[in-house]
């Protein structure tokens, strides 16, 4: 006795786990324990709202299924996100490298240029300087030449001056071979002043002419330097484009920097969201599974009941068919006999208006009779010709009818004319 009492306690029990597990399932959950009398002796109120849990899993299973899905669909997106995101965080960091090995070169080259611009500027200033003395001793020179020049000229004119006036003299005169001596001596004597002074003008022109040619030369060292000046203006403002560049660098490299911190936060925070996730699909999972199979059972049983409900409609149809058919047959019998009666009516129609028309033609023959007085004779040959007429109408039957009143009007009519004569 007493293992069986075992037995059954341990029964009772596994049917309370597993009623309360059921209940769990069906997102029932009291705050107490189920006590025993749940299941042996039920109070109404928590019985109805066990059944009322239990009713309510089968019929918003398809919405926790819907729920279900969308979740999974939900953590799907999630992992196609967060592998997208760290694709792109590896590849942001490989630029950020990029970047950085690229800042770099530039800074260094940006030091080179640096240099270089600072010797390329003190070149610059001495350059300048230089350019300043040469400019003035160039115009201090330009003025001397151009002072040579005009005594050139005079010299030039003087010299054709007195060489003219030497002529002059020479044709005058008249006087002794010594005054012409001493004349010519002086004139010999001035034309060596006046070589001499040419000479000094030669030597201070060649000295023009080379200060010229250095002129020319400082010029063209001064368009070295302008050159070299239009270079460094270049460099100056390609560092100034590389510090630009390199300002822009930190700026996108703080950027990616932020990028990478915001990208960390969303990767724990979809971290966290894909574990919470995680549980509750699990929690889903298994809360589907239980749907599931009281859905299937559902399923069976609906299955069932449409079996019974398409046997039920072929008998239905079958008996469908067969009122159909009669139906079909009562409106076919129906349709001839109103085609008979249609051709009966319109027969005796034919009829009707071919007796109207054969009495409408008798009156009037009957008053052209009597109208101009014939005899009787004339009017059975009236009649006779109506009856006739109704004959060939297919109105046999009426003839004779016409025929006796034929005979009585010609009786009446014959008696009417024995008055006429008698009166």
């Amino acid at each position: 006795m007493r293992a069986n009492d075992g037995i059954a306690v341990i029964i009772c029990c596994a049917f309370r786990l597993c009623f309360c597990h059921g209940t769990y399932v069906c997102s029932y959950r009291p705050w107490t324990w189920y006590p025993p009398q749940d299941v042996f002796k039920p109070e109404p109120a928590r019985l109805k709202r066990n059944i009322c849990a239990i009713i309510n899993f089968a019929k918003f299973r398809d919405e926790k299924v819907v729920m279900l899905d969308e979740l999974e669909k939900s953590v799907e997106e999630k992992l196609k996100q967060n592998q997208a995101e760290a694709q792109e965080y590896e590849e942001n960091l490989a630029e950020l490298r990029r970047l950085k090995e690229l800042h770099a070169a530039r800074q260094t080259e940006a030091v080179t240029f640096e240099s270089e611009a600072q010797a390329i500027s003190a070149t610059i200033m001495q350059l300048n300087k230089a350019h300043t003395g040469l400019s003035e001793e160039t115009r201090a020179i330009k003025a001397q030449c151009n002072a040579l020049t005009d005594q050139a000229a005079e010299a030039k004119l003087t010299l054709n001056s007195l060489h003219n006036e030497a002529m002059e003299l020479q044709d005058q005169i008249v006087q002794s071979p010594e005054k012409h001596k001493t004349a010519i001596n002086d004139l010999i004597m001035a034309v060596d002043k006046k070589r001499d002074y040419l000479a000094a003008m030669c030597v201070a022109y060649d000295e023009h002419e080379r200060r010229l040619e250095m002129m020319a030369k400082c010029e063209r060292e001064l368009q070295r330097c302008v050159k070299l000046m239009e270079d460094l203006e270049v460099a100056v403002a390609r560092k100034k484009d590389v510090s630009a560049a390199t300002k822009d660098t930190r700026e996108a490299i703080a950027m990616e920097e932020r990028r990478y911190n915001e990208q960390v936060s969303i990767n724990a925070t979809a971290q966290r969201q894909l574990l919470s996730l995680q549980d509750k699909l699990s929690y889903i999972k298994q809360q589907g599974q239980l749907k599931l199979d009281a859905a299937a059972a559902l399923l069976e049983e609906q299955v069932k009941r449409r079996e019974a409900a398409e046997a039920e409609r072929a008998v239905g149809g079958a008996r469908a068919a067969e009122h159909e058919a009669q139906v079909r047959q009562w409106r076919e019998r129906t349709e001839e006999v109103r085609a008979a009666k249609d051709a009966k009516t319109k027969a005796v129609m034919d009829k009707y208006n071919t007796l109207r028309r054969a009495v409408s033609e008798y009156n009037k023959r009957l008053e052209a009779a009597v109208s101009v007085n014939l005899e009787a004779d004339a009017i059975v040959d009236v009649a006779t010709v109506c009856a006739a007429g109704l004959r060939d109408a297919g109105l046999s039957d009426k003839a004779p009818s016409l025929d006796t009143g034929a005979s009585r009007g010609t009786a009446m009519l014959a008696s009417g004319m024995q008055h006429l004569h008698l009166s």
